[in-house]
């Protein structure tokens, strides 16, 4: 007889994401940026950068800052939501000799309150806050309003006898009968224990809900972080329903490119949704998934082969106006792809991860004597005679 083999389902997860200390103000990181090329042996006059962010106003500077120290208006390789259009390759490898992609997902920073997720539009009276990035923003509400519904339904008690119950409604258990085929589901495996045939029993069901003994481990678990548990119809479980307790079983919402952004993010939708910060946690997720798309897309690249090429992604942070100072950019940097025309050293075999980066970063200088003034380039071009263009 032959053996069966059963492949484990195996989980992905990403690493963590360092905010803290690991930050740098737009005018100090793109100077260092381009020293950084200088090192690697790029050739100035010969470089040819492109961006990959959001559409939003608040990219702006970035975006001119990137012209002032590279000495040219980038190539555009973004998509919604600060994707990269990795069929833009091509095309981007015709603009220069030497080539640098900064890719960026975005969110917006509060000074003041240190809360993430909103921007005041300064175009926009009344004081306006909206959504930092609408696009990521679009692609996790039917999912965060999912998991806010149901951490009010969802209850936790402790009955007559002692016991320490969970009570669901109906339409977030995937009964063997009635499977959910659409919305959240909890993981009541991970709450509750089976019996030796694998099924999970009800101590108590009524019209819309059924009651679970909770498992002793989960009520050790609860019990170590301070829970006190409470008689009669007890208290909705709020914070404690956490990323391991639930997942999501979804039709695709979004459509075009956007799509792209929601496969992308399902898996890991319950760690967003539930994270203190959720566009935050999304901005972040959404670009360590996009490093690893892109790098691999590079090095497939025909157009990039044996080329000088540095790829480096991370976290944009807008800040607006705050006690008199202006509105800003900050870039907290995630990994980075380094790849040259005369073969790569074995330092760079590996992307930079993020700490390594940084003390990359912070390695050289802030000064950049290539910069391009861009206010006398504007000049000369006010100042220089007016052409006569004919059509033949």
């Amino acid at each position: 007889m032959l053996n069966k083999y059963h492949e484990p389902y195996i989980l992905r997860k990403v690493a963590p994401f360092k905010i803290d200390d690991l930050t740098l103000p737009y005018p100090e990181f793109l100077p260092r940026l381009y020293n950084f090329c200088i090192e690697l042996g790029f050739r100035k006059g010969h470089i040819m950068p492109s961006r990959a962010f959001c559409s939003d106003e608040n990219q702006g500077l970035p975006i001119i800052l990137l012209t002032k120290h590279f000495g040219t208006f980038p190539f555009n390789h973004g998509r919604v939501g600060g994707l990269l259009a990795v069929d833009r390759h091509g095309p981007h490898s015709h603009h220069g000799d030497d080539l640098v992609i900064l890719q960026a997902s975005h969110v917006g920073y509060a000074p003041d309150s240190g809360e993430y997720g909103t921007y005041r539009r300064p175009q926009m009276s009344g004081n306006h806050l909206s959504v930092s990035c609408g696009k990521l923003t679009h692609v996790i509400t039917p999912y965060l309003d999912q998991y806010l519904f149901a951490r009010e339904r969802i209850f936790l008690r402790k009955d007559d006898q002692g016991r320490c119950l969970i009570t669901v409604k109906n339409l977030f258990i995937d009964f063997g009968s009635h499977p959910v085929e659409k919305g959240l589901v909890l993981k009541l495996s991970n709450i509750v224990d089976q019996d030796n045939q694998g099924i999970i029993h009800p101590v108590a069901t009524a019209s819309t809900t059924q009651s679970y003994e909770v498992s002793l481990q989960f009520k050790q678990r609860l019990d170590e972080s301070g829970y006190q548990w409470h008689g009669g119809t007890g208290e909705n479980i709020g914070d404690l329903l956490t990323s391991d307790l639930f997942y999501f079983k979804e039709d695709f919402h979004e459509t075009g490119d956007s799509v792209l952004l929601e496969k992308n993010l399902l898996e890991f939708m319950p760690d967003i949704v539930s994270a203190k910060y959720p566009a935050l946690r999304v901005a972040k997720t959404s670009i360590q998934l996009e490093f690893a798309r892109v790098v691999q897309s590079i090095r497939m690249e025909e157009a990039y082969k044996n080329r000088n090429l540095l790829y480096v992604c991370g976290l944009n942070i807008d800040i607006p106006e705050y006690e008199g100072f202006p509105q800003t950019t900050y870039f907290a940097p995630w990994a980075a792809h380094v790849q040259l025309e005369g073969g790569t050293p074995s330092k760079y075999t590996h992307p930079l991860e993020q700490e390594e980066l940084f003390a990359k970063l912070m390695e050289l200088s802030v000064e950049n004597p290539d910069q391009f003034d861009l206010k006398k380039s504007i000049q000369r071009m006010l100042e220089a005679p007016r052409l006569e263009i004919k059509s033949s």
